[in-house]
């Protein structure tokens, strides 16, 4: 019974062990890959507005919670059927049930790591994300006031600043623009409208103040009766904004409304508040996505045992289609959402109708050593 018990205990531990490898380098390549097009604009930002390496990398680690929630689930299914696929492969798993080993038993271990993994997922979403989300429009702010051009993108009409939307055809250096078309309706009584040829942008971080220098251009503005229009023609011209009221709009946006507040704001508007659903729907999904890198957790064990036996499509290929149509019906769920057909949490658990039932099929396909017939084509087996 004790000889039993110690096997019981070193399989645990040998299974975790094998796990834990291909995690890591899991969530390192799935991180890479879904920051690919975070790195490129974090590229930019250095080599097209000049923003220094450090604020770069700040950016960096506050967008990586967000990256961990899609990551680590998807990361638990790769390691478990890369771990399972080699114990098959190398005919452990027939050893094992030699030794009166079940395939529940071989469940186990992998149960208590996709729950720990629930949980690091969990954090994430419940946690480090909101800080993470924070603490990067507090960073944005600082830019911003360092580096006053990274809030213009050329050729497009940027409506960063607040009440304020501007259009720069081309800005040749950090600093020089040319083509700039401003509106101004920071008094709305009377809205300004600018154009110039070129101007340069100026920057006060003591005062919180930044400004265009303007050349060769036009002013147009209403006056407080609509008859009223006045028109000036420049050679220069300065415009100075305050950037403390914009700081202080960001960090209102910073704090995000809790629970309790957007079930008000939901009950208020009786259930019309799209934005509020929206809201709400990201809050389930935490726990959604949560059980999902359990579930995810579980399927590989039943993938990676039949992947020998695949010959025109693998297990770990079977895993990378499961994750993608994971993806897609929480996608149709945010859709069912937003044409109000399903409640938030009904919305955010959608894709779960179908991923419990597949893998409880898996499960018990497995356990009677059969082979699911949906992948009867690419078995090599008669």
């Amino acid at each position: 019974m004790y000889i039993r018990c110690t096997m019981f205990k070193s399989l645990d531990r040998y299974i975790l062990k094998e796990l834990t490898i291909p995690f890591l380098i899991g969530i390192f390549i799935l991180t890479f890959l879904i920051l690919i097009q975070q790195l490129l604009r974090l590229m930019e930002l250095v080599i097209g507005k000049g923003v220094d390496l450090v604020s770069v990398g700040q950016i960096f680690l506050t967008l990586l919670p967000s990256f961990f929630l899609l990551s680590i689930p998807m990361a638990v299914m790769l390691a478990s059927v890369v771990t399972f696929d080699r114990l098959s492969s190398d005919n452990e798993i027939i050893a094992l049930k030699s030794l009166g080993v079940g395939f529940y038993r071989l469940v186990r271990p992998v149960l208590l790591f996709s729950f720990l993994a629930s949980l690091l997922t969990l954090s994430m979403g419940m946690l480090a994300q909101p800080l993470g989300k924070g603490s990067f429009k507090s960073l944005a702010v600082k830019i911003l006031k360092k580096r006053i051009n990274v809030g213009l993108e050329e050729g497009r009409f940027n409506e960063t600043f607040s009440k304020m939307m501007i259009y720069v055809e081309s800005m040749p250096t950090f600093s020089e623009m040319e083509g700039v078309f401003i509106i101004d309706r920071r008094n709305p009584e009377m809205p300004v409208m600018i154009v110039a040829k070129r101007g340069t942008l100026t920057t006060d971080q003591e005062n919180e103040v930044f400004g265009f220098h303007l050349h060769e251009g036009n002013l147009h503005r209403r006056g407080k009766d609509e008859r009223d229009y006045q028109r000036m023609t420049f050679e220069r011209y300065d415009l100075r904004v305050d950037l403390s009221s914009f700081v202080d709009r960001k960090e209102v946006l910073a704090k995000s409304p809790s629970f309790r507040e957007i079930k008000k704001q939901i009950a208020a508007s009786q259930g019309k508040d799209l934005q509020s659903l929206q809201l709400l729907s990201v809050f389930y999904k935490h726990f959604a996505l949560s059980f999902a890198a359990l579930v995810f957790g579980i399927i590989g064990v039943p993938l990676g045992i039949i992947s020998g036996r695949l010959t025109r499509v693998g297990g770990f290929t079977v895993g990378i289609a499961i994750i993608g149509l994971y993806y897609l019906l929480t996608t149709f769920g945010d859709y069912l959402i937003s044409i109000r057909l399903a409640p938030p949490i009904i919305g955010a658990s959608f894709p779960h109708f179908f991923l419990v039932p597949f893998c409880l099929y898996l499960l018990t396909i497995t356990a009677n050593e059969s082979f699911p017939k949906f992948l009867q084509f690419s078995n090599k087996r008669p």
